[in-house]
């Protein structure tokens, strides 16, 4: 792996992070937006699902190349 590579990929990392942090730890800290646990996490669980998919997709494309 290249320093490109390993580079893209740790910024990758820390924005899905930073993106789990903003839509699932402050919701749930706060708690006033949030009347129903149950659809807030399924909501927050498709979120993450789909940027997991996408990076996985971005890895495997440089991967490949």
């Amino acid at each position: 792996m290249n320093d490109k590579v390993l580079i893209i990929f740790i910024f990758g990392l820390l924005g899905i992070g930073f993106l789990s942090v903003l839509f699932i730890a402050v919701p749930w800290f706060l708690n006033y937006a949030l009347p129903n646990w149950r659809d807030a996490l399924l909501d927050s669980g498709i979120v993450m699902i789909a940027i997991g998919l996408f990076v996985y997709g971005f890895y495997m494309n440089t991967k490949i190349h």
